[in-house]
């Protein structure tokens, strides 16, 4: 019997000093704060916008240690980060922080507990486009030119100006910080700009309303409603193998004058004349779309070496009639005009007029 309980006290002691030597495997892991999670750590938040972010300290083996938490924003113009008192922490280690986006741009949150530090992306994306309008209350017919900013250029492959209605803009010029567009005549809105390239973020290519309402205001060609007023577009005319383009938008009656109404060929008016002279016989295209359908409005082009009514039967239709059919669009194809003065018209034979008329002007 004591020899029994000897061997076992022994063995009992000898169990107790391995345990001792032996200890907690995960002991080392538990010395304190080692680590910041922030989830998320690349944050893409829109401007005017908030998101939340959340942070917790951590030992090595991944346990929530109560530590206290600071959170700055690198640039406070781009984003500003402050607490989410409405979710306070209820083990101290756990933290959120509401995090507002301002002005479209990238910048990084700092975080801090204690020794340890580490960081977040946030990016801010734009909601408009802020660049600068040469005009809000441009003429129809006119040319607007919009500016890119520092942050948000133009994609010239994709870039697209839509003004209201619907209306597309044909786009006269463009590049990277440019876009110059012909102005459709349209009801008041807001601006919409395909192709905006979000340069901080890359690859983003975004379509955004401009800030401004833009108000088309008045008829840039009001004048070519009479053959005494037409608008000179011999700076129009292009140089061989190019084309330019305008917008004519319809003007108040003036049937008396229109010569299809003149020469009785049962055409309602009204029409639109534009004067251009040539230096040399030249060879050019004019060729005429409108919102509609090829009956209403039912349209005819062409040119006239007189603005005379009494020759408007000899004087017009110096391309032979080409833009005078039942056509949409309507083009005279390519005719040699010769030097001297000619009137191009844009006449509403039958129907509604359209607001717009979208001219090319094409050299071979």
């Amino acid at each position: 019997m004591k020899r029994l309980a000897i061997r076992t006290i022994v063995v009992g002691a000898t169990l107790l000093a391995a345990a001792a030597c032996a200890g907690d495997p995960t002991e080392s892991l538990r010395t304190g704060p080692s680590i910041l999670s922030l989830n998320p750590n690349l944050m893409f938040i829109s401007q005017d916008s908030i998101k939340s972010l959340e942070v917790i300290v951590r030992d090595r083996q991944l346990n929530p240690v109560p530590q206290a938490v600071s959170v700055l924003s690198r640039d406070p113009a781009v984003f500003t980060v402050v607490p989410d008192t409405s979710a306070p922490s209820v083990d101290g280690a756990r933290f959120t922080f509401v995090v507002s986006g301002l002005t479209p741009g990238q910048s990084r949150l700092v975080v801090t507990s204690g020794g340890l530090t580490d960081s977040a992306t946030v990016t801010v994306l734009p909601t408009s486009f802020t660049g600068t309008l040469s005009s809000t209350t441009p003429q129809g017919g006119s040319t607007l030119k919009i500016s890119a900013t520092a942050l948000l250029k133009f994609n010239t492959d994709s870039i697209k100006v839509t003004f209201g209605g619907g209306r597309v803009a044909p786009i006269v010029f463009k590049s990277a910080d440019s876009v110059k567009v012909l102005v459709p005549f349209s009801p008041a809105a807001k601006l919409t700009v395909a192709g905006i390239n979000v340069t901080y973020v890359p690859g983003l290519i975004v379509t955004l309303q401009t800030s401004a309402t833009v108000t088309q205001t008045g008829n840039f060609w009001a004048a070519s409603n009479s053959w005494q007023t037409a608008p000179d577009i011999s700076s129009l005319i292009p140089a061989a193998a190019s084309s330019s383009r305008m917008i004519a938008g319809t003007v108040p009656a003036n049937a008396a004058v229109c010569p299809e109404v003149a020469l009785g060929f049962g055409s309602t008016g009204p029409c639109m004349m534009f004067k251009f002279v040539l230096a040399a016989p030249t060879t050019i295209n004019f060729t005429t779309d409108w919102e509609g359908t090829a009956a209403n409005p039912d349209v005819d082009i062409y040119a006239c070496a007189d603005s005379t009514v009494a020759n408007f039967g000899t004087a017009c239709f110096e391309d032979g009639g080409a833009g005078a059919t039942g056509s949409k669009p309507q083009a005279t194809g390519n005719h040699v005009y010769p030097a001297g003065p000619h009137w191009f018209v844009i006449e509403i034979y039958d129907g509604t007029p359209s607001p717009n008329y979208n001219v090319t002007i094409s050299r071979p």
